[in-house]
């Protein structure tokens, strides 16, 4: 076919998916348009109306069989009037779940309506309407794509700058116009087909997903039999093999009835019986999960999808109600459910926040009116806690972050966090800040940005200098150090050991018995230097061991890496200069 047929086509296809969708036409043209007049300088951002461009164009689209069509552009008009009256922010409804949840209730409109009873018939329109969305989707990137590209061009040639505005006006635009259209486009090219697939779609459902599916339900009921023969119950990662394969099960299931050919016929027809097992994984990872780790909104949405799938796959299990119309309907009241009448922010948080407070009396943190104990020294805690504390300090550190910043929201401002914090503040007691800023992480444990020592951390400590005046009343040069420029001597040098530590400025060589210096240190302290320290011992000889006295000179340190070993005692890890200071 030649190029030039190619947009003969086009342009008769276009033309027909105008003729055929005026309305449709006419608002994506005027939302289109629309955008040109948005000022993208203003502090708010006025965009919510374009952001219903999808929900609006799904009812417009599937009012076509019915006599209201006509009056169908009457539905975006007063939508754009309410917005304008309650909030046109486009960050309000982004952030709102109810508006994502009507996104998505919408698309299964559009992609199920009228929802016939035939199971066949149904996959086909649902798969077809994908199918063509997708593949608007695709030519709207190639589009931005080639636009880009001219504009690169342009830039490259001519030496032409586009604005920001007139840039941003023109790729939101092509946002609005482009997948709306050609979904109308492809659309109109099948309305006069006949429900065929592909061949290549056949041999993608029988020789590849089919089978993968038969292995992966021979594993799961391998597991099964592991879990029977050993006693011990699924961990909740099984959610993370269980829920994948019931929802491509589902999927496989339903894309073998548009297949002209279809294979593993047997297993097909016991296949909803052979979920029974995967599903009942499902819901013991689930309740190991929420009973062990309380509720969150992630769980809360887990929940509500296994009831969805568990209610699918009861379906299929009955031949006289095997409908896939009704999956649909289910999962369209499961998401309506989630976003529109429950509040699983709130529910995870309330949860959450009971389970902060158990953790707090079971480590024994919270007094009597369930504040945070203000004698506790959590260093010390943290250094002597046990294995069997352990996961119970990593479980309230995750906790903590969820109750502090669950309830704020993602762009907070500095008052707006202040204020959190000082209501925090009043619930719990001030030492909620510590416990919000503890990480446990592997080997590491840090509180306030300092690291904590513990039998597991604590043969490796580093020191930073913080900001303090520094007498230089008896120095005659003071050498900042831009680059760190330590180095370690080596064992053929024979003026120094290799213990010794050198800095180098041009000519000059500033060398330090490192080692002996850390030594003295802890002596000074009266601290044993061959038996390991807590953290707030360790703390007390900061200062002196950043401050290394020379002969003739004086080097400060900005950071300090001491390490611990049974035999030797702390020992020098790496240093980095701050400045020296010579007499």
């Amino acid at each position: 076919m030649s190029l030039a047929t190619f947009f003969q086509q086009a342009k008769q296809q276009i033309k027909s998916a105008v003729s055929a969708h005026p309305i449709e036409i006419l608002m994506i043209v005027t939302f289109t348009v629309g955008i040109w007049f948005v000022d993208w300088n203003l502090e708010k951002d006025h965009l919510a109306y374009w952001l219903f461009e999808s929900i609006l164009f799904a009812v417009v689209y599937l009012s076509r069989p019915y006599a209201w069509y006509r009056f169908s552009w009457l539905v975006p008009l007063a939508t754009i009037l309410a917005i304008w009256q309650f909030n046109d922010s486009a960050e309000f409804y982004l952030t709102n779940p109810k508006f994502w949840g009507a996104q998505f209730i919408a698309l299964l409109l559009l992609c199920g309506f009228p929802f016939v009873k035939n199971n066949q018939a149904f996959t086909y329109r649902n798969f077809t309407n994908l199918f063509h969305l997708a593949l608007a989707i695709a030519v709207w990137g190639l589009i931005v794509g080639l636009v880009a590209a001219i504009e690169a061009s342009i830039r490259a040639l001519f030496n032409v700058n586009f604005s920001r505005s007139f840039d941003g006006h023109l790729y939101s635009s092509l946002v609005i116009l482009c997948p709306p259209l050609f979904f109308l486009v492809f659309q109109q090219r099948q309305s006069n087909t006949e429900m065929t697939v592909h061949r290549i779609f056949e041999i993608l459902v029988n020789i590849i997903l089919a089978p993968a599916l038969m292995i992966f339900t021979l594993l799961l009921y391998v597991y099964v039999g592991k879990i029977i023969s050993v006693g011990v119950l699924p961990k909740g990662m099984v959610a993370n093999i269980a829920l994948p394969y019931l929802l491509s099960g589902l999927a496989i299931y339903a894309l073998r009835s548009i297949c002209a050919q279809t294979r593993w016929n047997l297993f097909f027809k016991y296949y909803p019986y052979l979920a029974i097992a995967p599903l009942v994984l499902l819901w013991l990872a689930i309740e190991r999960r929420i009973g062990a780790y309380a509720w969150t909104e992630q769980r809360i949405y887990l929940v509500a999808l296994a009831f969805a799938i568990t209610i699918a796959y009861g379906i299929l299990m009955l031949p006289k109600i095997r409908q896939y119309r009704l999956i649909s309907g289910v999962v369209m009241s499961a998401v309506f459910a989630m976003t529109w009448l429950v509040n699983p922010q709130e529910i995870a948080y309330q949860s959450q926040n009971s389970r902060f407070q158990e953790l707090l009396h079971k480590l024994d943190l919270a007094d009597e009116q369930g504040k945070i104990r203000n004698d506790i020294n959590l260093v010390d805690r943290l250094e002597t806690m046990n294995a069997n504390e352990r996961e119970d300090w990593i479980e309230l550190e995750h906790v903590t972050d969820y109750v502090v910043f669950n309830t704020i929201s993602i762009n907070y401002s500095s008052t707006e966090w202040d204020k959190h914090m000082e209501q925090l503040v009043q619930t719990y007691g001030e030492k909620i800040k510590d416990l919000n800023s503890m990480s446990i992480y592997e080997d590491e444990i840090r509180l306030n940005g300092e690291a904590i020592g513990t039998e597991n951390n604590r043969y490796h400590k580093n020191f930073k200098q913080s900001a303090q005046p520094i007498d230089i009343e008896n120095y005659r040069t003071l050498i900042h150090t831009t680059t760190h420029r330590f180095y370690q001597a080596e064992p053929d040098d024979t003026a120094k050991e290799p213990h010794h530590l050198c800095f180098l400025e041009e000519q000059d060589k500033y060398c330090i018995d490192i080692n002996a210096h850390i030594k003295q240190r802890f002596q000074q302290h009266h601290v044993d230097n061959m038996q390991i320290q807590s953290d707030s011992v360790l703390q007390m000889l900061k200062e002196d061991l950043l401050k290394i006295q020379g002969d003739d000179f004086v080097i400060y340190l900005s950071e300090l890496g001491i390490s611990f070993d049974p035999k030797t005692g702390y020992t020098y890890n790496f240093a980095f200069g701050d400045f020296i200071l010579q007499k």
